[in-house]
């Protein structure tokens, strides 16, 4: 299965840590956060890594030493404009990464659970992460094991389902989509949801989002660095 990881993010919330370098080379433990994504990925067994890069892509392009192929967007173009571009020669399923998660999540097991909706009609997976304190995340609501609908960022603390950044995708999604920049989130999987074309992965294990200067200290924190 090809994997693309979204890495062209500018990490405008990260002003100290990303001051003179693309975010998925901010390290964590030693390694940069991209590095900890190969290893995953390594780990079962996948090893077909596509980079969608835009931001200062020639540190990541130097990082990456012709191990693996990258693309880059010529402008930004959302994260369903990235997706699209950067699979628009792929004829079979694809995972995506967004390139700021660290996770130990079982991906072995995602494939496993798309594998067995997809004969259901299911176009492409989601994973799903318990957030004690979603307040600043979008929510996933969850009615009998399915995706009910995607919700705007609540007002106030509380927890629920958020999206933690994993995706498995037919390139059908994408067969009616003209547009080159939209998102993924907004634009996409609601509608795959009204038509019941994507299934849930409930991920249970460790998982932070490295988008700001805070999360990026507690998960330092959480690998002893």
């Amino acid at each position: 299965m090809k994997i693309i990881i979204l890495a062209g993010g500018k990490g405008t919330r990260l002003p100290e840590s990303a001051k003179n370098i693309p975010k998925p080379l901010v390290k964590i433990a030693g390694k940069p956060i991209l590095q900890h994504q190969i290893d995953l990925l390594k780990k079962h067994g996948l090893s077909d890594i596509r980079f969608s890069l835009s931001y200062m892509a020639d540190q990541i392009i130097s990082y990456l030493n012709g191990k693996y192929e990258y693309i880059i967007e010529p402008e930004p173009l959302g994260t369903g404009g990235a997706i699209k571009f950067a699979s628009k020669d792929l004829k079979e399923e694809f995972m995506v990464l967004n390139g700021d998660i660290l996770s130990d999540i079982n991906l072995s097991e995602f494939i496993a659970t798309y594998q067995y909706n997809v004969l259901q009609n299911k176009l492409g997976a989601i994973s799903l992460f318990f957030q004690k304190d979603a307040s600043d995340y979008g929510l996933v609501r969850i009615e009998n094991e399915r995706i009910a609908d995607f919700l705007e960022k609540p007002d106030q603390k509380c927890s629920g389902h958020i999206n933690a950044g994993f995706y498995i995708l037919s390139p059908k999604v994408f067969e009616n989509v003209s547009r080159e920049t939209f998102s993924i989130e907004r634009d996409i999987f609601p509608e795959m949801v009204k038509k019941e074309q994507l299934v849930a992965y409930i991920h249970k294990g460790y998982w932070a989002d490295l988008g700001t200067e805070e999360r990026l200290e507690k998960a330092k924190n959480d690998y002893g660095n």
